[in-house]
C-alpha cells in the first residue's frame, strides 16, 4: 500500500512542478484536465499519496 502511495505522489507532486521546471506536463492527468483543474488534481492526489504512504508505514510497523 505504501508503493502505490509513493506512486501517487510522484503522479501528483510531479504533475505540480513539471510544468515549471521542465517546461512541459507528464504524466496521466494532463492527458484529461487542464489549468486550474490540473492543479488542483494534481494537489490532491499527491496529498492522497503521501496520506496512504503514511498509512501503509504505520500498519507495516505494527
Amino acid at each position: 500500500m505504501a508503493f502505490i502511495g509513493v506512486l501517487l505522489m510522484i503522479q501528483g507532486f510531479g504533475g505540480l512542478i513539471a510544468e515549471h521546471v521542465f517546461g512541459q506536463s507528464f504524466g496521466l492527468l494532463h492527458r484529461w484536465l487542464d489549468g486550474t483543474a490540473l492543479t488542483v488534481v494534481s494537489a490532491v492526489t499527491g496529498v492522497a499519496g503521501l496520506a496512504l504512504t503514511i498509512y501503509g508505514v504505520r500498519k507495516e510497523e505494527s
